[in-house]
This record gives structure tokens, C-alpha cells and sequence, in this order.
């Protein structure tokens, strides 16, 4: 007698910030278990890495102290290189120090007035040169004296190792992991995804479409659930670096790529250089598909965006 295949599926709140979704597909319960077990300890052991929000973190120690050449971990490293090609890439478009920005328009919320025009300015001359250099001894030195963050790209990273780790072990056949939205799938069918219509922050509404993700990733970015009123007016969180302004023209952005760091990466820089630097960014990024929203309600698939999955 063939035995089907045992399927787990788990949610667990406040882990990475949000809620975090594991499905595992295995010969066995015990195989899927031992599966989810490796992918919670991974998440465990990188979280002591790059959790800012814990001082005790690497990243969070190592923020305190600019100046000085710190041997970091190859984890944290990696990311560090990663944020860099980012970064050059886009123009600045995605910067770590967006996080400097959105503390400036938080003060500024709290005052219910536009932030100071001399501090903003100092800071965006800041944000100008590299925050850090990565040495060849394994050693960074810090640059930057504004708050820095890494969420952007850490938390798709995690999810990717999360879900490498778990596929790794025997009898297993299918891994899903999705924390807060940015997902990673392998084997199995994959599985269809709602893209949320950018205009409204109801969670009953009709989605915008749905895209199939399979062996690959999917992060999306918009600001219908988050921003900050300043005299009156709503603004996006996502702000973008090279202005220090709110985003505006892109409401929206669905990416889809082989790897959620990647999708995490670029769902942030599409939002912030609009439809048409956006869609030349992701068309010539391997493997990688995207579907932005324009402030006028209109869509625009990337090259690779399933003809098949049509805005409403």
C-alpha cells in the first residue's frame, strides 16, 4: 500500500515582525517536522544576526560602532554585499538609509508639519556616499551615523534560507514559507497568489489579479496599510532616497523572482523609480516579473508578467 504524502501547514505570530506562514509536503510527518523544526531553528540563528530591534543582534552591535574595521559574520556580510549591488544599481533608488528618512517623516507626523528642510537636506547629502565598506579580511567599517536598516532585503534572505534549509532533508517534496507576504515555494504545483488592489486597504475587497508562483518567490510593496498624516495629507512610508519625498506615482508593486531576497529588493526600487525606469530595471534582471500600479489606476506588466494573469 502506497501511504499519500503527509502535508503540515503552520502559522506562527510575531517571528521576522509579522506573521510567518510554513507549509511542508513529506513521505512521512516525521520527515515534514523534522523539516519545520531546521527552517524555525535557521530562522532562530539568523535573527540573532540581523534583528534590529534586539540589541544584542550583529547587526545592532555592529551599528554601534562606525568608525572602526569589525569582523563580521559571513550571514551578515552577504547581505551587507547585496544591499550594495542594490543600491549602485538602482541609483539609490534602494538605500538603507530610508530608514533615516522614515524616522524625519515620523518626527515630522508627530508635529503634524513637513520635516525641516535644512535636516532633511543634510541628511540626503549623507545618503549620497556608501554607509559602509565591506574589506577582504572580512572586516566592514561603518560610515554611516543615521539610522540604517536592512529589512527590506534581510527578511527575504531569511525566507530563502528557511525554506534551502528545509528542502534540504530526505523524503521532503514541497516547502512553502511566507512571512508577512514575501514567500518562497519549491517543488510540488506551487500555488496561485492574490495581488491586492493598491486602492484600498480592506481586507474583503477584490483583488487586483492572482499570479501562480512556483519554485520561485513573490514580495509585493504598497502604502494602503502604512504612512504617516503630516497637515492633513496621507504619505506613503516608502520614501524615496534620492528626494527624501513619500513615494506618490507607484501605489503598487507585485514582483515576482527566483529568490525572495530578489523579490524583496526589487518590489522596493519599482515603487520607488516608477513604470518606466521600474519596468527596464526588472526586465533586465533575470528570471524576474513584476506588475506595477500607477497613481491613475493603470497597469503595467513587466516582459515576463503572465499573460495570463490580467488586472482586473
Amino acid at each position: 500500500m502506497i501511504r499519500p504524502p503527509y502535508r503540515l501547514h503552520t502559522v506562527y505570530e510575531r517571528l521576522l515582525g509579522t506573521e510567518v506562514e510554513l507549509q511542508v509536503v513529506a513521505r512521512t510527518r516525521q520527515q515534514a517536522e523534522a523539516a519545520e523544526s531546521a527552517a524555525l531553528d535557521e530562522l532562530e540563528r539568523l535573527s540573532a544576526v540581523f534583528n534590529r530591534f534586539d540589541p544584542g543582534s550583529e547587526l545592532s552591535r555592529w551599528l554601534t560602532r562606525p568608525g572602526g574595521r569589525v569582523p563580521l559574520s559571513h550571514e551578515l556580510r552577504t547581505v551587507l554585499a547585496l544591499a550594495d549591488r542594490w543600491r549602485e544599481v538602482t541609483g539609490g533608488a534602494f538605500h538603507p538609509g530610508a530608514d533615516a528618512l522614515g524616522r524625519l517623516w515620523q518626527g515630522a507626523a508627530s508635529r503634524d508639519r513637513q520635516p525641516d528642510t535644512t535636516e532633511l537636506s543634510a541628511l540626503l547629502r549623507q545618503l549620497q556616499t556608501a554607509p559602509w565598506t565591506l574589506h577582504a579580511d572580512g572586516t566592514a567599517t561603518l560610515h554611516a551615523t543615521y539610522p540604517l536598516g536592512l529589512n527590506a532585503l534581510a527578511k527575504g534572505w531569511i525566507v530563502d534560507r528557511m525554506t534551502e534549509v528545509a528542502w534540504g532533508l530526505p523524503g521532503i517534496q514541497a516547502v512553502l514559507i511566507n512571512a508577512g507576504g514575501d514567500l518562497r515555494t519549491v517543488g510540488g504545483r506551487g500555488l496561485k497568489v492574490t495581488v491586492a488592489d493598491p486602492f484600498t486597504a480592506r481586507d474583503d475587497a477584490a483583488p487586483l489579479t492572482h499570479v501562480h508562483v512556483q519554485n520561485g518567490a513573490l514580495a509585493s510593496s504598497g502604502n494602503a496599510h502604512r504612512g504617516v498624516q503630516v497637515g492633513g495629507h496621507w504619505h506613503s512610508h516608502l520614501l524615496d532616497p534620492r528626494d527624501g519625498q513619500p513615494v506618490q506615482a507607484v501605489p503598487g508593486v507585485t514582483v515576482t523572482a527566483p529568490d525572495c531576497a530578489t523579490a524583496d529588493a526589487l518590489a522596493t526600487a519599482l515603487s520607488v523609480l516608477g513604470a518606466v525606469e521600474g519596468l527596464a530595471l526588472v526586465n533586465s534582471t533575470p528570471g524576474c516579473a513584476a506588475l506595477i500600479v500607477t497613481r491613475d489606476g493603470q497597469t503595467h506588466p513587466s516582459a515576463l508578467w503572465p499573460p495570463d494573469c490580467p488586472a482586473r
